[in-house]
């Protein structure tokens, strides 16, 4: 096979390659964004201080108040080649407790985006500084969703809770610990009730989800249909066309074929020859002196 026919199969192969991916990528999506629109429409919003452990790990769609803010415990932000470009946090993850009827039994972790932090910030410093006066701030949050922390800063939260740097005796199980807040000195049980889970306010699925999977099906359509052309075009290239020269390459330019039907022949290489030839085309002996 000629390289410039060889090229356009590869070229072809490869763009049906990436549209089969964007293809089954788009499918996904729809797939995802469609499911939970059926899960957000079925079964609402619940409040997500009277929810259970259990009710939790089931990622449903949430709402409530937040009441209380413990602490930062992780944050993102933004790198260049691993040089942090700016003071400015992309998200903070605040533990929070769990509020019902005015009892705390577990934490979770919250999710936040810059548009939360100042509120967030006055929570915390009411939560946490006595002198300030007794007007309490409330975050309400909708359409949020309980999602699994992320391993890396699940990893964090909990080595944060052991070793961190909550108070100024030690971490947050230390001060657990000495303020008798569960009633128990047990490490594991205080770490029990820091649940895996996160709140992660906006999270209302909707259109945006469903026009990315539309764009990344229709790319994938597109790269098919331009991989199939490619392909079938290197297919069916006649040889005489595949050559780079314009010829076949399967046709032996310094050999020119003669007519199987001469009776007149070289006496040195016997390559048939044409009745009028003077030199054999073969070896390029005279053969004007030949007889048939």
């Amino acid at each position: 096979m000629n390289a410039s026919v060889s090229k356009r199969k590869s070229v072809g192969i490869s763009l049906l390659v990436i549209g089969i991916v964007f293809i089954v990528l788009g499918l996904i999506s729809l797939f995802n964004v469609l499911r939970d629109l059926n899960k957000f429409e079925t079964e609402g919003t619940r409040n997500f201080n009277l929810l259970s452990p259990a009710e939790l790990s089931e990622e449903p769609y949430v709402e409530g108040r937040v009441e209380f803010v413990f602490e930062v415990f992780a944050e993102e932000y933004t790198t260049n080649y691993g040089v942090r470009t700016s003071d400015a946090s992309d998200k903070l993850y605040y533990l929070i407790p769990l509020v019902s009827d005015g009892y705390i039994e577990n934490f979770v972790t919250l999710e936040a985006t810059p548009r939360y932090y100042d509120t967030l910030d006055q929570i915390y410093d009411e939560t946490w500084d006595p002198e300030l006066p007794e007007v309490y701030t409330e975050l309400y949050l909708e359409d949020a969703r309980v999602k699994h922390l992320p391993s890396d800063i699940e990893d964090i939260l909990y080595d944060w809770c052991e070793t961190g740097e909550f108070y100024q005796n030690g971490s947050f199980v230390d001060w657990c610990i000495e303020s008798d807040f569960f009633g128990t000195s047990d490490p594991e049980v205080i770490l029990a009730s820091v649940l895996p889970y996160m709140i992660v306010p906006d999270s209302k699925p909707g259109s945006i989800g469903i026009s990315v999977g539309v764009v990344m099906l229709g790319i994938g359509l597109i790269l098919l249909l331009i991989a199939i052309v490619r392909i079938k075009k290197a297919k069916h290239t006649p040889a005489a066309q595949a050559s780079e020269d314009g010829a076949s390459p399967y046709f032996d330019a310094q050999a020119p074929a003669a007519s199987t039907n001469s009776s007149k022949f070289c006496p040195h290489c016997g390559t048939p020859l044409e009745d009028n030839a003077h030199f054999c085309p073969s070896c390029g002996a005279k053969v004007d002196d030949i007889t048939q």
